[in-house]
Parts: C-alpha cells; sequence; structure tokens
C-alpha cells in the first residue's frame, strides 16, 4: 500500500463532460485512535488531531468506542477550537459502540463548505467523569468531501 497527496479536489467516472455526465468528487476522511483509557484521571483532554482543507464538506463524524469504559465515565465531542463542540456536541460512550456526531443546528451548519472558509482545525475532547478509567479506548472518523475553496463543488462544470 502506498500514499499519496493531491492538492485540489479528485473527480472520478468516465464521462467528465455533457449531458451524460457521471463525476463525483471523493469521499475522504481523517482519522483519530485514543489508544488505551486506562488509568486517565477525571478531566478533560483535548486533541488536535489534524485540518480539514478550506470549503471541505463534512459528511459524517463517526465516534466508535471500541473499548467500553471501567470505572469511570467517558464523553466524546469534536469541536474546531480546543475544547470545542462545534462539530458534534458530546456523546456519552462510556457503554462502547458507534455513535454518530450529535447533530444541533449549529453543528449541521458548520458541516457546511460555507463554514469551513479556511483550512479548519479539528479537535477531539475525551472528558473522563466519576472515577478514574480502568479500560477504554475510541476513535473518531470525520468523513468529507474536498471542495473548491469557494464553497463550490468542483468542477461547476464539465
Amino acid at each position: 500500500m502506498s500514499f499519496e497527496t493531491h492538492s485540489g479536489p479528485i473527480r472520478s467516472g468516465t464521462v467528465r463532460e455533457g449531458a451524460q455526465r457521471n463525476t463525483g468528487l471523493i469521499v475522504l476522511s481523517q482519522s483519530f485512535d485514543s489508544g488505551s483509557l486506562a488509568g486517565r484521571v477525571v478531566g478533560n483532554t483535548d486533541t488536535l488531531i489534524g485540518y480539514l482543507p478550506a470549503g471541505a464538506q463534512i459528511q459524517n463524524i463517526l465516534i466508535d468506542q471500541y473499548v467500553a469504559a471501567t470505572t469511570g465515565t467517558t464523553t466524546v465531542s469534536v469541536g474546531t477550537t480546543s475544547g470545542g463542540a462545534e462539530l458534534s456536541a458530546a456523546v456519552a460512550t462510556t457503554a462502547g459502540g458507534r455513535f454518530t456526531g450529535t447533530s444541533t443546528a449549529a453543528t449541521a451548519a458548520a458541516w457546511q463548505p460555507a463554514s469551513l472558509l479556511a483550512d479548519t482545525p479539528i479537535y477531539v475532547r475525551c472528558a473522563v467523569g466519576t472515577a478514574t478509567l480502568g479500560a477504554g479506548a475510541f476513535a473518531v472518523n470525520i468523513i468529507y468531501v474536498q471542495r473548491s475553496p469557494d464553497g463550490l463543488q468542483a468542477p461547476v462544470a464539465g
């Protein structure tokens, strides 16, 4: 397996022009894995996980608590500022499982290209409550489509 970096939106399809055009933009993701949370004490940990490109449109935020928390509780939120929850309000993840980013009108607006006009930092907050954790681990996946910096679908026409 190899990695490749592109500087702009990638479109894919067999017919790129005309009424039968079938090109679309590639769906991308950025991920964060907390690793073991065993021994984490009550409090918040904020981690900068990367940046979304200007004009991106978030399709979904998935939070997988793949090791249930023990002895304490966990919540996870995603924001554009340290400690923020602009992209996903706090989700109680203690019991484990898959959670979709908690949406409000404000978070839904923050997922749109008009809100991501510059390269945007992404922070994940893990809040541990009630007691020091005996176990726990989670992953966050931000799924997005890269857009042109002006927020328009790239390319606009054929």
